[in-house]
């Protein structure tokens, strides 16, 4: 009877934890679409389903960047929903809260108390650390990078290794940093298994021959996806995503001070940490609060683990102290993001409601835009609201503008940064 109530009593709180998080992250239902949104969905749902299955089953790196684990969301969601940008949030809830019960059932299996998985799992789900990924569709890749690398190291965990291996296979195909996975499942089998590294090899064979294709096929030769092996990269990238784990400076870094626990669960979870932020660490062209999820998933169980050492309620005294700096930082960054997607929506929408009443119009001249919407969105947003790829938008002080302005009948917009006023420009008109 006392362990039924002790399971009923950690159900309850699991339920508590994902209703906490939906309750303090519902203003994300009333966000709107990034650039980078628009641009997938603008191409997607265009896809035959047989394309995503090849790419899923395909040993090749993609050059074009082709990730068919999250582009298959968009492509379902595009299909379904259109532009309708609450139903895409609910999934990607879904996803993240399903993080947080594997890294609550990592931690069951690695033995840590069902107060300190918790206690993980809470950490993980209410933390700010990696905001965006859960606030905005377009990292749908790491949510379900994540949960296929959680995934494949519980399975693995089991015993279940062609399963393990199916879910790193998946994990790699949402996103390129699950290839460094395999050595993450080497320390675990090193420290909790038999020892027996032969089971890892296909494994490392499938990182080993992502990794070379990605180096050596990467059209990315001197730009921010261009990896910098320097000090001055990690200058750049350390500090910024150390305060990312408890939201103040450097925080990442004196996180591994946990290492002088002697104990091979908080090593676990350490290794882990470091190991899938590695890639990271070389990309200063690519800095983005997002990236952060995989390795603050690992960062979770460490921080549970060495909990696990003393009793739970210290943990949770922990979790409450540290709650309003999160609560502030969700905060800001919450108001931050709703005033960028506010602007995205007021520069889209007349766009969307002028293709609709001048479908022949298939030209855009724009003299603004805002300014975290870059051009590639204005351009797929024109396409979405024409139904149809193929169709032009180019900015006002563009080589081409001057021509097309004197010859072509457009549409020509102006965004003063409050919002948009869109016409027809007949050719021969005064040009604006």
């Amino acid at each position: 009877m006392a362990l039924q109530w002790r399971n009923a009593a950690a159900g309850a709180a699991g339920v508590a934890i994902a209703a906490a998080f939906v309750l303090l992250n519902r203003a994300a239902y009333s966000g709107f679409f990034t650039d980078d949104e628009f641009d997938t969905l603008s191409w997607a749902p265009t896809r035959r389903p047989i394309e995503f299955i090849r790419w899923l089953l395909s040993p090749l790196f993609s050059v074009d960047n082709f990730r068919p684990a999250g582009h298959a969301y968009f492509a379902i969601m595009g299909r379904l929903f259109g532009l309708d940008f609450p139903a895409y949030m609910t999934p990607i809830f879904a996803i993240h809260i399903a993080n947080g019960s594997l890294i609550f059932a990592i931690l069951r299996r690695l033995k840590v108390g069902v107060w300190q998985a918790l206690g993980g799992a809470a950490f993980f789900v209410l933390s700010v650390g990696a905001f965006d990924a859960y606030w905005k569709p377009m990292y749908v890749f790491d949510l379900l990078c994540t949960f296929f690398c959680l995934l494949s190291v519980l399975l693995y965990a089991y015993g279940r290794f062609v399963l393990s291996f199916l879910a790193f296979w998946l994990a790699y195909k949402s996103k390129e940093l699950a290839v460094l996975l395999p050595a993450v499942l080497a320390v675990y089998e090193y420290w909790f298994g038999t020892r027996r590294f032969l089971k890892l090899v296909p494994f490392f064979l499938a990182s080993l021959s992502f990794g070379l294709q990605g180096i050596l096929l990467n059209p990315n030769k001197d730009n921010e996806y261009t990896f910098r092996f320097t000090l001055a990269a990690l200058r750049k990238t350390i500090p910024f995503y150390a305060r990312r784990f408890l939201l103040f400076r450097l925080s990442g870094v004196a996180l591994f001070a946990l290492a002088f626990v002697r104990d091979r669960r908080v090593w676990f979870g350490l290794a882990g940490t470091a190991i899938l932020i590695t890639t990271l660490l070389f990309l200063p062209g690519r800095l983005y609060v997002a990236y952060a999820y995989l390795p603050l998933a690992f960062a979770s169980i460490a921080i549970a683990a060495a909990a696990a050492r003393v009793h739970p309620l210290v943990l949770w005294i922990a979790l409450a102290i540290w709650m309003p700096f999160n609560l502030r930082e969700l905060h800001l960054e919450k108001h931050v993001k709703l005033a960028a997607d506010g602007e995205a929506r007021a520069f889209v929408e007349p766009l969307m409601q002028f293709a609709r009443a001048n479908p022949d119009v298939d030209t855009l001249i724009y003299d603004g835009r805002p300014a975290h919407f870059q051009h590639w969105g204005v351009t797929a947003a024109w396409n979405i609201a024409h139904g149809a790829l193929g169709q032009h938008a180019f900015f006002y002080n563009w080589p081409e503008t001057a021509s097309l302005l004197r010859t072509k009948r457009v549409a020509y917009a102006h965004w003063d940064g409050g919002g948009m006023l869109i016409r027809i420009h007949n050719p021969g008109a005064p040009i604006p």
